[in-house]
């Protein structure tokens, strides 16, 4: 019997990178931020849309190696996975593979 890994199956459907979404604590206040999402998606429009509807403040900013990532006020990180999906960012099987949620 081949015992193949299932790997290869995602492979074809979506992307292999992982969206990580992470909470740091800068003083007193929360920093959620998501890391990863495909270089293809205009970045600043989810950023309006995310402001408008989890009522944060919501930027994107480049890390030290130039990757655009989006950083949200508080720790949203209950809210982030319901919301890339209703809002068709990322399908919701893909969510399950890509999505890694960090922090406390």
């Amino acid at each position: 019997m081949n015992f193949d890994r299932i790997d290869h199956v995602f492979d074809d459907t979506f992307s292999s990178s992982k969206i990580h979404i992470r909470v740091q604590q800068m003083g007193k206040k929360w920093i959620t931020t998501i890391d990863g999402l495909d270089e293809d998606l205009d970045l600043k429009r989810i950023s309006r849309a995310m402001k408008k509807s989890l009522h944060c403040s919501v930027s994107v900013s480049k890390t030290r190696d130039d990757v655009e990532i989006i950083q949200l006020q508080g720790d949203q990180r209950e809210f982030l996975r319901e919301w890339l999906v209703v809002n068709e960012v990322l399908s919701d099987k893909e969510a399950d593979v890509r999505l890694l949620i960090h922090g406390a």
